[in-house]
């Protein structure tokens, strides 16, 4: 069993568990489980609570309020996106008049239906952007990268003030956290 602990982002701290098999995390409840495919059009703003979302090798835990709070993804090497975007266009539904419908990397193989509100300039220009580029060049390096992620509750729907990344990519093990905002 491998854990992580990010004890001086959250209150009382956020416990991220892996082990080899299914990985649900002691702070979420999870009520259902459903696999979902790319052809699942999902409004990410009402997505069903304490669920767990399995889309290919990658897992999306839902709060109690139906919020993306946990991922575990193993990254992979899309391309192009831009037919994805266009048949998905439900993924905007995250967004707002000051915030982007933010992904944690359509090109890395995540679900095109699901999506955060993101700061528009740390999704377009600032960190997040930064380190999406950085895991597609990992991945066109035929290198494996591995995520895990928490994302803080928030108080406005799909928007989290920050998220605690574990990235792991060939063995090698780096911790993050992303603050939603263009500060960083």
């Amino acid at each position: 069993m491998y854990m992580r602990i990010f004890e001086d982002v959250m209150e009382p701290g956020v416990e991220l568990v892996y082990d080899s098999g299914f990985m649900i995390p002691e702070y979420l409840t999870i009520k259902e489980i459903l696999h979902i495919s790319n052809s699942d059009h999902l409004d990410p703003t009402s997505l069903l609570s304490s669920t767990a979302y399995v889309y290919n090798q990658n897992l999306y835990l839902t709060d109690d309020s139906g919020n993306i709070a946990f991922i575990d993804c193993h990254l992979c090497h899309v391309s192009p996106t831009k037919r994805l975007r266009l048949s998905h266009s439900e993924y905007r539904k995250a967004g707002s008049k000051d915030r982007d419908a933010g992904h944690l990397g359509l090109s890395l193989g995540q679900h095109p239906s699901i999506a955060m509100e993101q700061d528009r300039t740390m999704n377009r220009y600032g960190i997040w952007r930064i380190f999406e580029r950085y895991w597609v060049e990992v991945l066109n390096n035929d290198d494996s990268a591995h995520l895990l992620g928490v994302f803080a509750e928030g108080c406005e729907g799909t928007y989290s003030p920050f998220w605690c990344i574990h990235e792991e990519i060939n063995g090698e093990v780096n911790e993050y956290v992303f603050t939603n905002d263009d500060m960083q």
